[in-house]
């Protein structure tokens, strides 16, 4: 399977529609190989990504995209890692879950600087704001708040 070749068939496809690839990857599940392709971009709507999904699928060979193999492609959706220090820069203003040794649970990101996270979380109904180091969140996504 050449991967590279598959980016290269689909990036002109999703940059019409302002879209990036987020990861290409290989996986396993229940005995099927899949090759799953993830969008960037939080919500899609099912109809543009069948046509997108459509359109590569119609272009792929064999050669590029080995026979025994699903073709999974989809969006990112709203919780996303967050495991760069620029994902982060991208995540201010957003409400986020993180684990570190001092804090576990979710809040929203107001700033990213130096290195330290600063968390605005509601701890037993006031708002709080904490600082955490970014080597010490071993876990960070984007979340969801209802």
């Amino acid at each position: 399977m050449n991967i590279e070749k598959i980016k290269e068939k689909l990036i002109p496809i999703l940059k019409r529609s302002d879209l990036e690839i987020y990861s290409i990857r290989t996986k396993k599940e229940y005995g099927e190989k899949i090759l799953e392709i993830l969008i960037d971009v939080e919500t899609m709507d099912i109809n543009l990504l069948e046509k997108i999904h459509l359109e590569f699928a119609e272009q792929l060979t064999d050669d590029e995209l080995d026979p025994d193999y699903f073709l999974e492609l989809s969006s990112l959706g709203a919780e996303r890692p967050l495991k760069t220090k620029e994902d982060l820069l991208k995540a201010v203003g957003k409400y986020i879950y993180l684990v570190s040794p001092q804090f576990k649970g979710s809040g929203t990101l107001k700033a990213f600087e130096n290195n330290i996270l600063f968390l605005e979380i509601n701890d037993k109904s006031k708002l709080k704001m904490i600082e955490i180091k970014f080597d010490d969140a071993s876990k960070m996504r984007t979340s969801v708040k209802l």
